[in-house]
């Protein structure tokens, strides 16, 4: 998926949401967690990277992945520092990586676009049940 606005990052975390219920074990997963995941990095990339924007689920383990990447070229910081506990904005890769399900990777992209990209394991488990139906 391609976002470029907040509208647009709106609607991908939405998506994003959808399908991960369509697969979901509903007792071990926490989706509210997992939008919240979504809906951070993609407010992030919008406000702070560089178009297009992509985002990606890959789901072909127990655990959902999510990646997030912008093609800007301005060097940025990969480590931030905890916000003024008054700051009204900079928790969000904080956030993530609470909430995450194992470590939250942001790294260079490495090929010719340059940019950001960051790799998530989400904490949502897939519904077995659903496998043996």
């Amino acid at each position: 998926m391609v976002s470029h606005t907040m509208s647009d990052a709106c609607m991908v975390r939405l998506a994003v949401r959808r399908f991960l219920e369509q697969s979901a074990d509903p007792q071990s997963s926490d989706l509210d967690a997992a939008e919240l995941i979504v809906g951070e990095l993609i407010a992030n990339v919008v406000r702070h990277g560089a178009p297009p924007f992509g985002v990606c689920v890959d789901w072909n383990e127990e655990i959902p992945v999510l990646y997030v990447s912008d093609r800007g070229r301005l060097p940025k910081p990969l480590i931030y520092p905890a916000p003024d506990r008054e700051a009204e904005r900079g928790r969000g890769l904080l956030l993530v990586r609470a909430l995450a399900q194992g470590e939250v990777v942001v790294a260079p992209r490495n090929d010719e676009r340059s940019g950001t990209r960051v790799a998530v394991p989400l904490p949502v488990h897939r519904d077995d049940s659903s496998e043996r139906a």
